[in-house]
């Protein structure tokens, strides 16, 4: 098997194994209980909220742990839009805070972007109005792997509040709140190595929280519902083993661009899509001309190679991708793409035997025109 899809899901790394076996062998509690056993839950929980806030720069307080980024999305979002308020969002943000925005009832009003999927400050700055409640653009790009200008972005429209979807972002490149400016910031334990079902927010102090999930007072009373311990002390281990992520960087940008240099010259019709000068060092996105995605991508899953093409919808079908179309691409070659995401655990071995398959898929695919 060949795993290249780390930007959908990262596998789950040693130091967060270890971390969420030594909480499942633990005594048992409940972390708001005040006895013992939930104090040392408390403790846990508090200890990794202390990691996090340090390594992007923030104070412990801003962080509220919820149930993984779309959760992190919605708070964040609803604490600094409410109904009818105009935000300035770009056109190829997540779904999740598309999502967000459509459910509060915002404004929506899209800055566009270049063939390269680049977005323009000045082209926020073009749409600013006195009523503006928000801007909005991630940090990079989960698809694309586009790293964007968000601090440029926040001194540009100051003191109009910037939200940064910052999930692809922590742990590929260096992250810090106070230097960034922005007015929040959400994360997912899964896209780091951490485990599935477990995320956070950083909320600037001063940004008054309007929580979506309330019931309990959980989290400061900002996301109602018992802590999910185990997948916070998950995410802990893998906040551990950032700065090792971080350092592999380097290695896997070698990797990245021998691919795309691979391909390109094995296929004359291969297309790189996105910013080529300022993307994460993991990502390469691409398209072979004429061949359709959806086949090419179930040909590979065959040979037990897994990457991303396109947009899963809820039939299982694939949709053309929402990001390629807003680059300027017709309905074909947007659902053309394919995406390869890497991690520390992908080796040049994987690259070898993607490229082979790959070449051998497209030779049968076209064969049997």
């Amino acid at each position: 098997m060949t795993y290249l899809d780390h930007n959908a899901s990262a596998p789950l790394c040693e130091a967060a194994r270890e971390a969420m076996r030594s909480e499942l062998a633990a005594t048992p509690g409940n972390p708001s209980s005040i006895h013992r056993h939930g104090r040392r839950q408390r403790a846990l929980i508090e200890n990794q909220r202390r990691k996090l806030a340090a390594l992007i720069g923030g104070r412990a307080s801003e962080i509220t742990f919820t149930s993984g980024a779309t959760a992190a999305i919605h708070l964040g979002l609803n604490s600094l839009v409410s109904s009818g308020q105009h935000v300035l969002c770009s056109r190829v943000e997540h779904p999740a805070v598309v999502g967000a925005l459509e459910w509060i009832g915002a404004d929506i009003e899209w800055i566009p972007v270049d063939a390269e999927g680049r977005c323009r400050v000045e082209d926020f700055i073009e749409r600013l109005r006195s009523d503006t409640a928000a801007c909005i653009l991630m940090a990079a790009h989960n698809e694309l792997g586009n790293v964007y200008p968000v601090r440029e972005l926040v001194e540009a429209v100051a003191p109009i509040p910037v939200f940064s979807d910052s999930v692809q972002a922590l742990g590929r490149i260096e992250l810090n709140a106070q230097e960034l400016g922005v007015a929040g910031m959400a994360f997912s334990a899964h896209k780091l190595g951490g485990p599935k079902g477990v995320g956070a927010l950083w909320l600037k102090a001063g940004v008054h929280p309007k929580p979506v999930q309330v019931g309990g007072g959980q989290e400061q009373g900002r996301q109602g519902g018992t802590e999910n311990v185990i997948g916070i002390a998950g995410f802990g281990g893998a906040l551990d083993a950032l700065p090792e992520r971080l350092l592999d960087q380097d290695r896997q940008r070698l990797l990245r661009d021998a691919l795309e240099n691979r391909l390109k010259k094995s296929n004359p019709r291969v297309v790189i899509h996105g910013d080529l000068k300022n993307r994460l060092a993991n990502t390469s996105h691409f398209r072979i001309e004429g061949v359709a995605g959806e086949i090419l991508l179930q040909a590979l899953d065959l040979e037990g190679v897994s990457v991303s093409s396109g947009s899963a919808c809820s039939s299982g079908a694939l949709e053309p991708s929402p990001t390629l179309l807003a680059m300027g691409l017709e309905k074909n070659s947007a659902k053309a793409g394919l995406r390869i995401s890497m991690g520390p655990e992908t080796a040049s071995a994987d690259i070898d035997r993607f490229l082979h398959v790959l070449t051998e898929v497209v030779m049968r695919i076209e064969g049997e025109r």
